[in-house]
């Protein structure tokens, strides 16, 4: 179902704690609405599965299917009126959401097969080149990956400068101690994951993802689970702060992930769902975006290096999944960037 801008306004109403149409017909969003035009658009989300009614007659309540939810996608319209009203309710922490990614296929047919194609794509052409090019190409998506995580944390080297830093090691004019650490840190972890593919390959464990922190964390933060509260810039989700439930939260994830037996979902669900557990003070979409990498690169499937992504629309897909719990835009990202490794790498 192509799901129309006012039908994203009425899933995300539901979502955020409107419940029924009257309350519906209160928002601003619907003022200039008639009440048909809304139940016509609630009548086709429930149709298709993405909305379940409650009740009957005047006591009908909707709330958003859970399932249905991580596979919807929101424009970045949508995302930006939401996230652009500062009156929004704190959220906490869904401790039902791991389970019910536990039992849902997370990506369609389609987006299998697609996905799928251009694995196949990088890898025939991975298996042909010559070792040269090999050393080559995963030196440039080290370069790339270290440059743009680097970037999507404010780090302010191009990526000329990032590349002069890692192959010659020359530090850009300019920048910072900590800036230069940040991009050598990726290339450290990247090569870790590298060396020790064998603990990507098979089971992920708490300790691996400590280790993976703890090299990306060198010189900048301190390493090890967090033992306090994090606020998160710009969003109004409020991570879990107990530590026990921390760890509790991150070892259910390593299992949710081990028992997925399609890489794309494996390397999905760290690229994102370790973003929202918040493990450590700091750190740990950088930890999440390497993690997912790894198991790629263990698995011989294409790399995220994420160089084509906007920056806000990765930040925009990684809040919407913390506050909505919609994976379908960081789902996006993913693809777009399986897409462009087909198109770019191992040539």
């Amino acid at each position: 179902m192509k799901i129309t801008s006012r039908q994203q306004q009425i899933i995300i109403a539901f979502i955020t704690g409107t419940n029924t149409l009257s309350g519906l017909l209160g928002l601003p969003n619907f003022v200039e609405v008639t009440e048909r035009t809304l139940q016509r658009d609630i009548s086709e989300l429930v149709q298709s599965q993405i909305v379940q009614r409650h009740g009957v007659a005047r006591a009908i309540t909707y709330t958003v299917d859970s399932k249905a939810r991580f596979n919807l996608a929101l424009t970045k319209e949508r995302l930006e009126e939401y996230f652009a009203n500062e009156g929004r309710a704190g959220i906490s922490y869904d401790f039902n959401r791991l389970d019910a990614l536990r039992s849902t296929t997370l990506f369609s047919d389609l987006e299998q097969k697609d996905l799928n194609t251009y694995n196949k794509v990088f890898y025939e052409k991975l298996k042909a080149a010559p070792r040269d090019i090999l050393r080559r190409e995963r030196e440039r998506i080290t370069i790339e990956l270290s440059w743009k995580s680097s970037q999507i944390e404010g780090n302010t080297y191009t990526l000329l400068e990032t590349e002069s830093l890692i192959k010659d090691g020359i530090p850009a004019a300019g920048k910072s101690k900590d800036e230069t650490t940040m991009v050598l840190n990726h290339k450290k972890a990247l090569d870790f994951s590298e060396e020790n593919r064998k603990f990507f390959s098979g089971e992920i464990t708490i300790q691996t993802i400590i280790e993976l922190h703890k090299i990306l964390a060198d010189g900048l933060i301190d390493p090890g689970l967090r033992e306090r509260l994090v606020g998160i810039t710009g969003s109004a989700y409020r991570p879990l702060d107990n530590k026990f439930q921390v760890e509790e939260e991150l070892k259910k994830l390593c299992e949710v992930i081990n028992k997925k037996q399609d890489v794309f979902t494996k390397a999905i669900l760290a690229f994102t769902y370790l973003c929202y557990i918040q493990p450590f003070n700091d750190g740990n979409k950088r930890t999440a975006r390497i993690l997912a990498n790894a198991i790629l690169y263990a698995n011989d499937s294409f790399p995220l290096s994420l160089r084509a992504v906007d920056v806000n629309t990765y930040k925009l897909a990684i809040l919407a999944f913390y506050e909505l719990g919609t994976l379908g835009n960081a789902k996006k990202v993913f693809i777009d960037q399986a897409k462009f490794a087909a198109e770019n790498y191992a040539i």
